[in-house]
C-alpha cells in the first residue's frame, strides 16, 4: 500500500511556543503565565487567516495541562502531552462556531464544561471562527453566563478573524491577544528551513515570491510551497512559482509601470498579449500592478522605502525612479484605475478588455473622465504654459520609433487629414469602432450623429432604442466612443449622448390653455408640465 501522505502544513504544525513564527510577544506572555500558574479564564486571538490563532491555543491547552512543563512549555513526553498529541483526550475540545454554532449546541457546551475533567488540571474549550455565531444571539447569551461565572477548571480560547462582530459583553471578560501578519522575510527564512527538511531544493528568489504571495499568512504559504514541490517535483525555481501561482513577475511588474509612466499604451497592451499568451490571469495581474503602483505611491510618500515595501534596496530605487517618472497623482489615479478593474473582471465576460481599458486610461488621461484624470491634463497644460512651450503635445507613440540615422533628421509622419464633413466623419468613426467592437457597432450605428458643438461630439437616439443608448453609456463602450472620435479628428473629443431627438430641438412654443379648455371642456384637459 502507498505511503500516507501528510500534507506540509499539518507535517510541520508548531507543537511548542519557541516554533511559532512572527508571534514572540504573545508567544512570551503565555510562557510567563504558564511559568507563573496565572491563568486567564478566557482568552481572545484575533488575527487574519493562517497567523497561528489555533495552532497557539492548542500549544496552550497542552502547556497549562504538562505535568512537567519546561519554561512554560509542554515536555511533550510526559502522559498528558502524548494524550493530547493524539487528539484523543476528552478535555480538550476543539468546535468549529462557523457549523457548530445553534443555540442548542452551546448550551449541551456549557452543561459539558461544568463537569471537572477526567486526567487533567483545566477543561479547555477553544471555539474557532467565533464570530460565527453573532448569527443568533442567543448563542452568545448562553455562552455568556459561562464565561462571567466559570468553573475554577474551566479555561476557554476563542479564535477569530472579525472582533468587531463580538458583543462588548464577550470581549470584556476575554484577554485580547492580536496576532499580525508575518513579514515576508519570516516567512522566507521558515520556508527554506522547511525546504531543506523534505529535501527540496528551492531558490531564494522563489521563495521570497511564494512569501509575498502569501500576504502574511504562514498556513498559505506553506501550502503554495506545497504547490509548487508538485508541480516541479521538488525543485522550485521562481519560473515555477510564477507558473504555479499565475503571477507575472518582478521584472514585467517594473516594466508595465515603465510603460504607464511613460504614456506608451502600445508598450503596455504589448506586454498584456505576452502575459496572456504565457497564461497568466488578468485578475491576478491587476492585483500584482495594485500592489506595485501602492510601492510606487509609497516611494513618492517616503523615499526610504525599502523596510516600507519589504524590499531589497535594488528594488527600493526603482520604485523611487518610478516615483519621479510617475508622481504622487498620477501613480494614485492610476492605482485606482488597476483597483477597480480586478472586482470588475468577475462578472466581464472578457476579463483581459478591462485590463486592457485600465492600461489605456493610465495612459492616457484624456480617456480617462475622472476627476484625478482632468487634474493631471491641468497640471501638465500648466507645466507646459509656465516653460513658454506652447506647441500641441506629441502623442504616445504605439509603436517603437525607429532610431534616425547619423547626421539626418527623423523623418516625420505625416497627420492623417480629417475627413471633411460630419457624415464622413461620422463614417470613419462606425468604421473604427465596428473593427474594435462589433456589438457595440451595431448599438452605434442605431444612433444619429448630430454634429459637434466644442469638443463634443453629439448622438442622439430616439426613445425606442434606449437599450442601444445604454449600451453606448457604459463606461468601457464611452472610452472606446471616444477614443474613436479623437483619432479621426485628430483631436480630444469626447461623445455626448442624448436620449430622444427633441433633447436637440428648440423647444415648442407654449401650449394654448384657453384654446384646449374650449375645445375639450376644461373637465376633460389635464396640463401636464
Amino acid at each position: 500500500m502507498p505511503q500516507e501522505f501528510t500534507t506540509l502544513y499539518r507535517a510541520f504544525r508548531p507543537d511548542r511556543f519557541s516554533a511559532v513564527v512572527g508571534q514572540q510577544p504573545i508567544v512570551q506572555t503565555l510562557k510567563n503565565q504558564v511559568q507563573s500558574g496565572r491563568i486567564a479564564h478566557a482568552y481572545l486571538f484575533n488575527g487574519t487567516r493562517g497567523t497561528g490563532k489555533t495552532t497557539t491555543a492548542r500549544i496552550l491547552a497542552k502547556a497549562i495541562n504538562c505535568e512537567q512543563p519546561i519554561d512554560g512549555e509542554p515536555c511533550g513526553v510526559c502522559p498528558t502531552c502524548l494524550a493530547l498529541a493524539g487528539e484523543n483526550n476528552l478535555d480538550i475540545m476543539e468546535i468549529d462556531a462557523a457549523s457548530n454554532g445553534s443555540v442548542d449546541q452551546v448550551r449541551d457546551l456549557c452543561a459539558k464544561i461544568a463537569y471537572p475533567p477526567q486526567s487533567c488540571r483545566y477543561r479547555v474549550v477553544i471555539i474557532d471562527e467565533v464570530h460565527s455565531l453573532s448569527t443568533s444571539a442567543a448563542s452568545f447569551n448562553a455562552l455568556l453566563k459561562t464565561l462571567e461565572e466559570p468553573p475554577e477548571h474551566a479555561v476557554f480560547i476563542l479564535a477569530t478573524t472579525d472582533p468587531q462582530k463580538l458583543p462588548p459583553t464577550i470581549l470584556s471578560r476575554c484577554q485580547r491577544y492580536d496576532f499580525k501578519r508575518i513579514g515576508a522575510k519570516e516567512i522566507a527564512a521558515h520556508l527554506g528551513m522547511i525546504a531543506r527538511e523534505v529535501n527540496c531544493q528551492a531558490e531564494d528568489a522563489a521563495l521570497e515570491e511564494i512569501a509575498r504571495a502569501a500576504e502574511g499568512g504562514m498556513r498559505d504559504a506553506i501550502s503554495l510551497l506545497d504547490l509548487c514541490m508538485s508541480y516541479s517535483q521538488n525543485h522550485v525555481t521562481l519560473a515555477v512559482v510564477q507558473d504555479a501561482l499565475g503571477t507575472a513577475g518582478g521584472k514585467v511588474r517594473f516594466a508595465f509601470a515603465d510603460a504607464l509612466a511613460a504614456g506608451d499604451a502600445g508598450r503596455a497592451l504589448t506586454l498584456i498579449d505576452e502575459l496572456m499568451r504565457a497564461g497568466r490571469e488578468p485578475a491576478v495581474f491587476a492585483r500584482e500592478m495594485t500592489r506595485h503602483l501602492r510601492g510606487v505611491l509609497v516611494a513618492c510618500a517616503c523615499p526610504d522605502c525599502a523596510e516600507l515595501l519589504d524590499v531589497t534596496k535594488e528594488d527600493a530605487e526603482r520604485y523611487r525612479a518610478q516615483a519621479d517618472a510617475f508622481g504622487a497623482e498620477r501613480a494614485l489615479r492610476a492605482m485606482d484605475l488597476f483597483a477597480h478593474a480586478e472586482p470588475e473582471m468577475r462578472w466581464a465576460s472578457q476579463p483581459r478588455m478591462q485590463l486592457e481599458l485600465a492600461a489605456i486610461r493610465a495612459c492616457r488621461p484624456s480617456f480617462d473622465q475622472s476627476v484625478q484624470a482632468l487634474t493631471e491634463r491641468v497640471d501638465a497644460l500648466e507645466k507646459r504654459l509656465n516653460s513658454g512651450d506652447f506647441s500641441a503635445p506629441a502623442q504616445a507613440a504605439s509603436t517603437p520609433a525607429r532610431a534616425a540615422a547619423p547626421g539626418r533628421p527623423a523623418a516625420k509622419k505625416p497627420p492623417r487629414p480629417v475627413p471633411e464633413g460630419d457624415a464622413a466623419i461620422w463614417k470613419d468613426v462606425l468604421k473604427s469602432v465596428k473593427s474594435t467592437r462589433m456589438q457595440l457597432y451595431t448599438a452605434l450605428k442605431m444612433g444619429s450623429f448630430l454634429g459637434f458643438q466644442a469638443d463634443f461630439a453629439r448622438i442622439s437616439f430616439e426613445e425606442n432604442n434606449e437599450i442601444f443608448y445604454s449600451i453606448c453609456l457604459k463606461d468601457d463602450h464611452h472610452a472606446i466612443i471616444d477614443q474613436a472620435f479623437s483619432q479621426v479628428c485628430q483631436r480630444p473629443i469626447s461623445a455626448q449622448f442624448l436620449l430622444n431627438r427633441r433633447d436637440a430641438q428648440p423647444p415648442q412654443s407654449p401650449v394654448d390653455e384657453d384654446a384646449l379648455f374650449s375645445a375639450f371642456g376644461r373637465e376633460n384637459v389635464d396640463i401636464l408640465d
